[in-house]
């Protein structure tokens, strides 16, 4: 490759090099079906996929960053600016170009939506999936993420092989970011493992889902955790936009709120800083109050 090279054959040598394969296996997932999207990008009677990486402007940029934030939303537009910059900043590494032109292009501003569950939606929910046992997978795998506070991905995926019912402990190897986190269990989950394992423990996944055709036993895919959580909601009358993913936040929100040090929630959650934790930081009243009420506690104890 070099400064005549297109978009797309920069793309298809970056994905062979050490940088990509360095990724997890969920972000190079990403990588591939985003940028596959935007090197089929129509701009200035083109893709973006056909342009050569020296010709690229900040024109073309900005043509296709409105082409991705009105065909699809703002949030789709950032990430597939924040892609191609990885690919154009590995030109400029090799010194194929001198400058990033999407670095001209003015983004829209974005923000992650805020839905957390209340205790007592989560265990209305719960309630519901332990009532039929066609639902006890998802109850379980919803109990596990508002728990430990993790991502559904993980808890679908995982094994008997990193549950320790004896010692009451799990570990969790985290496919986004690549951390492993070893959390406790509580009697009640174990009890419910218990349970869990005398039912399915001749195959490997904790919570699995048996596959009729090749009689095979296989995870949970995505889109039926979706889909039966939302029949679970239907049934119990909770907001349709509560999300099993959201889970994972409310834990985390939780534990802020209960005045839980950062570097402790790190630890359960797999956050590699502290500026991580900030999006799950709300201006609450009852954070408020805990603050003033320590402060006054300080004062006292000084004096």
């Amino acid at each position: 490759i070099g400064p005549m090279s297109n978009l797309a054959q920069i793309y298809k040598y970056y994905i062979n090099t050490k940088h990509f394969k360095d990724l997890s296996f969920s972000s190079q997932k990403s990588y591939i079906n985003t940028l596959s999207g935007v090197l089929n990008t129509q701009v200035s009677n083109t893709t973006m996929g056909r342009i050569r990486i020296k010709n690229l402007t900040a024109m073309q940029c900005k043509e296709a960053y409105e082409v991705w934030s009105n065909g699809v939303s703002v949030s789709k537009a950032n990430q597939c600016s924040r892609l191609l910059s990885v690919i154009i900043n590995f030109c400029i590494s090799l010194d194929m170009i001198q400058h990033n032109p999407l670095s001209r292009i003015k983004k829209q501003h974005w923000e992650t939506t805020s839905i957390v569950w209340q205790p007592a939606q989560v265990i209305s929910f719960l309630d519901t999936c332990f009532t039929d046992f066609k639902w006890r997978n998802i109850g379980l795998i919803a109990f596990m993420c508002y728990e430990w506070a993790q991502r559904p991905n993980d808890i679908r995926l995982l094994k008997w092989s990193s549950v320790d019912l004896d010692n009451k402990r799990v570990t969790i190897k985290q496919t986004k970011r690549g951390a492993t986190v070893e959390l406790p269990m509580t009697d009640e989950i174990v009890t419910m493992l218990q349970q869990q394992k005398k039912d399915w423990d001749f195959q490997e996944y904790v919570v699995p889902f048996h596959r009729p055709s090749d009689n095979a036993y296989i995870p949970l895919k995505r889109e039926q955790v979706s889909s039966v959580a939302n029949e679970v909601k239907k049934a119990c009358c909770l907001p349709s936009e509560l999300k099993i993913g959201n889970l994972r936040k409310s834990g985390i929100v939780e534990m802020i709120d209960a005045g839980v040090d950062h570097l402790a929630i790190m630890s359960v959650t797999g956050h590699k800083n502290i500026q991580s934790l900030n999006p799950y930081q709300k201006h609450t009243y009852a954070a408020a109050k805990s603050a003033l009420d320590r402060r006054k506690q300080g004062a006292t104890h000084d004096k």
